[in-house]
């Protein structure tokens, strides 16, 4: 890809904001609905100045993508590493949900189940399944590695129901986020109780 790297602060502001109305347009109107016109027109930038940086919608969205897996998981890091308890993990990465999928409202939400087919779309979500796994070695030292490595996809699986059932609310509605809750640990805890604890 040919994307230019800004330098500047100039440029880097201009980059940050069309990224920025690109997330808030994805979440409100869906990749279909957006294209690089209306995020110009949002970020208040010509369409020339967009295409500085971005060459289509896809690599703004890799941008995005690239963007989110860090913040998600240095939010993750910061905790998951010294979790010990399923209701504890289950509980932080809630939270994490619900603090991303504010900002700006629906984004997270929709790069974790939009049915993207561009390279960058599985790096949110293999972020998040690496962590769990790292985790699920702690919490179950038995477990088989393949059988990890799904459980771990599992427990996303059941996570995206913040959004699917919420229709991108995400962990901000209390009912939802009570009953994705209440899979998560229905599926987590018999797993963990058979690996001897």
């Amino acid at each position: 890809s040919w994307r230019r790297v800004p330098r500047q602060a100039r440029s880097r502001e201009l980059v940050a904001r069309i990224q920025r109305a690109a997330g808030e347009l994805f979440a409100e109107r869906g990749y279909a609905g957006t294209n690089t016109n209306l995020v110009a027109e949002r970020a208040g930038v010509s369409v020339g100045s967009l295409y500085q940086f971005f060459a289509s919608k896809d690599e703004i969205l890799a941008a995005l993508q690239e963007e989110w897996t860090v913040r998600l998981g240095e939010a993750l890091d910061e905790r998951l590493r010294t979790m010990r308890s399923p209701v504890e993990t289950i509980d932080h990465v809630l939270d994490v949900h619900a603090a991303f999928n504010r900002e700006p409202p629906g984004l997270l939400g929709f790069l974790l189940t939009a049915p993207i087919t561009t390279p960058s779309t599985a790096t949110v979500v293999e972020a998040i399944e690496r962590r769990l796994v790292e985790n699920l070695e702690v919490l179950a030292p038995s477990m088989s590695d393949e059988r990890r490595a799904v459980v771990a996809s599992m427990l996303v699986h059941i996570s995206n129901g913040l959004y699917t059932v919420g229709h991108g609310e995400g962990a901000t509605n209390a009912v939802i986020r009570a009953e994705v809750r209440q899979a998560l640990l229905a599926y987590i805890e018999p797993l963990i109780e058979g690996d001897g604890r």
